[in-house]
């Protein structure tokens, strides 16, 4: 039995948002040769990886994320526009982006949660944050030969519309041939308590 888990902090996207993001990997799919496309639900937004957990450390980390998380108020994301990482003509990842007319809730959320991750011995692995939902991934040798730009232009205008942050989650990552499958192992909800700025 593996004794660590692979483990990421999300906030998950609602099934009727999830329903259009699948929506428009259809559309993307014909266009977008050798990608392959997010299968997995939920859909969601990653606020730190956190790569292997030591299996004993579990129940303290969901623990650390849940009072971390509870004193927010919840808040509104749009899901809006389409785009690329790295770059248009080197494509690895295609996703779909999260934004608000305040994104300032959700930087601060993901500081605090990141935070509460590294008081339990556990770093993200990423110190930068570009809020997205990922739709796919291009094979690195496909990748290289395929420019998005004028796809991404044209989608350009899309939009899922807004929902309500309600939770952020605790997810276990199980890779499999058909790709990762994610199991809830804490939830904490935003329930609106906090008197002070993180900052």
């Amino acid at each position: 039995m593996r004794e660590t888990t692979r483990t990421f902090i999300a906030i998950p996207i609602p099934e009727p948002i999830g329903q259009k993001l699948g929506r428009l990997q259809a559309e993307l799919s014909p266009e977008v040769p050798g990608c392959r496309w997010t299968a997995n639900s939920p859909f969601h937004i990653t606020l730190a990886f956190l790569g292997d957990v030591r299996n004993r450390d579990l129940n303290e980390l969901c623990l650390a994320v849940a009072t971390a998380a509870e004193p927010f108020e919840r808040f509104e994301l749009r899901l809006e526009g389409i785009g690329t990482f790295p770059s248009l003509r080197r494509p690895r990842v295609v996703w779909a982006g999260a934004t608000a007319p305040n994104l300032n809730p959700l930087n601060d959320l993901r500081e605090a949660v990141v935070r509460a991750a590294t008081q339990v011995g556990y770093r993200a692995d990423d110190p930068r944050f570009h809020p997205h939902i990922t739709l796919g991934r291009i094979k690195s040798d496909r990748g290289s030969g395929c420019d998005l730009t004028e796809t991404i232009r044209r989608h350009q205008g899309w939009s899922a519309g807004s929902f309500p942050v309600v939770e952020v989650v605790t997810f276990a990552s199980t890779l499999e041939p058909r790709g990762p499958s994610y199991a809830a192992l804490g939830r904490a909800r935003l329930k609106g308590k906090k008197t002070e700025s993180l900052h």
